[in-house]
């Protein structure tokens, strides 16, 4: 709904310039219309108001960001982030690495001049297959400035393959309506949408196939990392009743205590909803 307020804003302007140039050529009917005299419709303020109007829809605040971190291009050289905070920590100066990163995946640090208005803070996720930069994690303000996520989107990418409307709850326990919306340019899908559990965070997803494949090898790290801590205990153990076993003409007792291993291992439990940016 603000970019129609912003045209019907810019209209009102142009409209009392209009009004104000009239007012001004009255005294002065009698020279030549050729030369009005200087009206505030021309005036620096007036002039931005009418020239910002058009460029709301349409402008493609993700370009600056992109343009550098071109994905499926080699991943620039970029400073530690270490060199180029501001004084408080919280933001950056210049485009850096976080050179804790563990090479997979990494913060990029990205300073105002070049990240879109929507963008959440100063950092993004990159995965990096080799030296080749293959995914983009953006973090977002979720609902609130998901109108102006999926115009940009839009701009870069065209109308997305599929766009709806899912209904969560904020914090609060407020009803609200967020954004998910889909885009393929292949091999390169983008995915936008609000996170389930606090819809005020967002993200916006540009990946390649490899940081598919990067992200679930890491599920598959963590969810091996989260297995009962009884797993090898068990196993160790039933390898010995498997052993006693032999002797005494019993079967195995490795098999039941495998059973619940494995599953923790193939079937994950996180936190949130599986895969909340997938369809």
């Amino acid at each position: 709904m603000r970019f129609p307020f912003a045209r019907l804003a810019a209209a009102g302007l142009f409209a009392a310039g209009v009004v104000a140039t009239a007012a001004a050529q009255a005294p002065s009917a009698a020279k030549p219309a050729v030369n009005p005299p200087a009206s505030p419709a021309t005036s620096p303020s007036t002039t931005a108001a009418a020239t910002a109007a058009p460029t709301v829809a349409g402008v493609d605040a993700l370009k600056p960001m992109l343009s550098v971190l071109e994905i499926g291009n080699p991943l620039p050289q970029l400073p530690d982030c270490a060199d180029h905070r501001t004084a408080d920590g919280r933001d950056v100066t210049a485009l850096c690495v976080e050179l804790q990163g563990d090479g997979t995946m990494r913060q990029v640090g990205v300073p105002r001049d070049k990240r879109p208005a929507f963008m959440d803070g100063a950092r993004l996720v990159a995965f990096v297959d080799g030296n080749a930069l293959v995914g983009l994690i953006v973090p977002t303000d979720g609902i609130r400035s998901q109108e102006a996520a999926l115009q940009s989107l839009n701009t870069r990418y065209g109308k997305p393959f599929r766009q709806e409307q899912e209904d969560l709850r904020d914090k609060a326990g407020k009803p609200v309506k967020a954004i998910h919306a889909g885009w393929m340019k292949r091999p390169l899908t983008i995915e936008l949408y609000a996170i389930p559990d606090d819809p005020s965070e967002g993200t916006i997803e540009l990946l390649l196939p490899q940081a598919r494949a990067l992200m679930a090898n890491r599920d598959a790290e963590v969810a091996k990392s989260l297995a009962p801590a009884s797993a090898p205990a068990a196993r160790s153990g039933g390898k010995a009743g498997e052993k006693t076993g032999e002797k005494a003409g019993a079967k195995p007792a490795d098999k039941p205590a495998d059973k619940p291993a494995d599953k923790g291992v193939d079937k994950k439990s996180p936190v949130k909803p599986v895969d909340p940016g997938k369809w």
